[in-house]
Parts: structure tokens; C-alpha cells; sequence
């Protein structure tokens, strides 16, 4: 969502989901010298009291996402908090956040 609205920022955002993908990490692993490479992707909804409880961490600059968020102007922060606060559905009550982990093994 950031990189849509400074797209300068898109290679970055890229690099920080990179891992998600399932060929990159098989390449990591064969150059790693790893076999019998194996992928599962695990899927977690996270509910949240609040949709503060949820995007306050984030506007105070947690983890890379919220770095790069509290570094842009004020305009394009509040852009991209409603823009959120929409995708999740926000009531006013708790929110749900569904993410996506992928998991990988191989054997050497």
C-alpha cells in the first residue's frame, strides 16, 4: 500500500515480502546446498480489539513497514491509514488482520 503511494519505496516493500515467495526460497535453499526442499504456507487471522490495537504500532514506526510509514508527509500517512482502516472493515470494534507465513525445510 505504501509503494502505491511513493513508488519510489516499491523495490524495498518488494524486498520485505521476498522470503513469502516460494521460489525464491528455493533458490536460497539449493544455493544454500540444500535438498528435498519442502514448502507449506500457513494461514493466521489475528483479532484485534481496536483498529488502533492493530495500526497504532505501525504509525509509531514499528518494524520496517512503520519506519518507512512515519517517514512520509502527514497527507499520505493519513491516506494510507484510512486506506487500511477500509481493507479491514472497521466498525469501531475489534478487527481482523489474516496474515500469511510460509514455511520451508531442506536437508543438507
Amino acid at each position: 500500500m505504501i509503494a502505491r503511494f511513493v513508488p519510489s519505496l516499491a523495490e524495498s516493500v518488494a524486498r520485505t515480502f521476498a522470503l513469502g515467495a516460494a521460489a525464491k526460497l528455493r533458490l536460497l535453499f539449493n544455493e544454500a546446498g540444500f535438498a528435498d526442499f519442502q514448502t507449506d504456507t500457513m494461514r493466521h487471522t489475528f483479532v484485534l480489539p481496536s483498529f488502533e490495537a492493530y495500526y497504532g504500532p505501525f504509525e509509531r514506526g514499528g518494524a520496517s513497514t512503520g519506519q518507512a510509514l512515519a517517514a512520509l508527509p502527514e497527507e499520505i500517512r493519513r491516506a494510507i491509514r484510512e486506506e487500511v482502516r477500509r481493507d479491514l472493515g472497521d466498525t469501531g470494534g475489534p478487527v481482523e488482520a489474516e496474515a500469511e507465513y510460509r514455511i520451508a525445510s531442506g536437508r543438507r
